[in-house]
């Protein structure tokens, strides 16, 4: 699966910041998804007191992920609706990764966000404030920066790399909005953030270096109103 640390900095390379935003996403979510899979093994997988069934929809699960992985998406997508329909810890797990199957193997942009969405929040889990997130990126074109903002929610403010990644991803809709000052104000922020990866603070180094520096001096000389000669006196006639 793409990396998001390395995928993301090598567009940003060859690219303007501003067309980055449209490719942008998809390696972010390959990136998420790939945060979760270690997690699913150890807790699902690797666990040495398992019960039997855990360890028939962890061996389900992982068959699930082989299959994304060599591109036979039906075969994906038959695995994670099963755990998704049958196991209902396993479920937002396998949400991600049928959202995932949707979005690589169909295009279904829509699909994913919305399964996304059914199982996201910021109430939950690990998996379920991933999936807000993840839901959040597909969406993000179609939301204006408030809305952005309130589908994120406390997100925004997670202490957490999920929470870091949050708030990239408001920092990178305010540049795409022409909000410059709010997206330096924010990718600023993100450059201290105790959670963000070294990745993640590499990639806000260089929006930084790429956003317009606004001093207001043209703005300014603009609104001055002309000088006016002074008038000329006036004859009396006396």
């Amino acid at each position: 699966m793409s990396d998001i640390f390395t995928e993301v900095e090598e567009g940003l390379r060859q690219e303007k910041l501003g067309t980055l935003w449209k490719r942008w996403r998809p390696f972010v979510y390959g990136g998420v998804a790939a945060l979760i899979i270690g997690v699913a093994v150890n807790e699902f997988v690797l666990a040495p007191q398992a019960e039997a069934r855990r360890e028939a929809r962890a061996l389900a699960l992982e068959n699930g992920i082989r299959a994304l992985e060599d591109a036979d998406y039906a075969k994906a997508e038959e695995a994670f609706t099963k755990i998704m329909n049958e196991d209902a810890r396993l479920a937002p797990l396998a949400a991600h990764f049928l959202a995932q199957t949707k979005y690589e193997g169909g295009g279904d942009a829509a699909g994913a966000a919305e399964l996304l969405a059914s199982v996201g929040g910021t109430e939950g889990g690990p998996y379920e404030r991933l999936a807000l997130l993840k839901s959040a990126y597909f969406k993000a074109d179609e939301l204006s920066l408030a809305d952005l903002e309130a589908t994120l929610g406390s997100l925004v403010t997670d202490e957490s790399t999920v929470g870091a990644l949050a708030r990239e991803l408001v920092a990178a809709k305010a540049y795409e909005a022409g909000d410059f000052a709010r997206a330096r104000t924010e990718y600023n922020r993100l450059r201290l953030d105790a959670y963000a990866p070294q990745g993640l603070v590499r990639r806000a180094e260089v929006a930084l270096a790429a956003i317009p520096v606004q001093t207001g001096t043209e703005d300014a000389t603009e609104a001055a109103p002309a000088e006016t000669a002074p008038a000329e006196p006036q004859e009396t006639g006396q």
